[in-house]
């Protein structure tokens, strides 16, 4: 598979010898065979629930394998540990350094960027929660009292029976949010 040919130039038929060469392997980058099985797991469950906030699967997979590590890890051993390119960890990392999730570390003699893991849970959630959480519910209700006011301005041009499924409809997602809305102080005290 790998190697390099060698043709005898004096020859009329060209001959190509393959001599095996073994691909170069950096010696400080991990490879997830290499990885206990336990930091593999967290970082999908950390992918896994990534997705179900709406983020990449590979930022969450990024924070469960530095979460778990024992020392800070550089982009090129995050992307083999993961087998991930390195756009995904770059983008990955960038977003968890924007919500405060890891932080750069610099280790004495090393030109390359290092990353941890915040490990303190209660920060993190508060982050989260900041960040992620109250943003997106504050952005929801915006767009839900312009839904109201486009039908309010609109009430005239749509069909009757139209109009009142759709406010029916609306004054349902508006006791929904209302409800939710009241659980936010409450998911604030938790957190602080």
């Amino acid at each position: 598979k790998y190697g390099y040919a060698f043709a005898n130039r004096r020859a009329r038929r060209v001959q190509l010898v393959f001599i095996p060469i073994k691909p170069l392997k950096n010696p400080d980058t991990t490879d997830s065979s290499t990885l206990p099985k336990v930091r593999m797991e967290f970082a999908d469950a950390g992918g896994r629930f990534a997705l179900s906030l709406g983020l990449p699967r590979s930022v969450g997979e990024i924070y469960g394998l530095l979460y778990l590590s024992t020392k800070p890890m550089s982009a090129p051993e995050i992307g083999a540990a993961l087998s991930i390119s390195k756009g995904s960890v770059s983008t990955g990392t960038r977003q968890l350094l924007t919500l405060g999730f890891i932080q750069k570390v610099w280790l004495q003699g090393e030109r390359k960027d290092y990353f941890e893991a915040v490990i303190e849970l209660g920060e993190m959630a508060q982050m989260a929660y900041e960040r992620i959480v109250k943003h997106r519910t504050q952005e929801a209700e915006r767009r839900f009292d312009s839904l109201r006011n486009t039908l309010a301005q609109e009430e005239k041009e749509i069909n009757q029976e139209e109009c009142a499924i759709i406010r029916e409809r609306l004054e349902k997602l508006g006791k929904l949010q209302e409800r939710a809305s009241k659980l936010i102080p409450l998911i604030e005290k938790i957190i602080r």
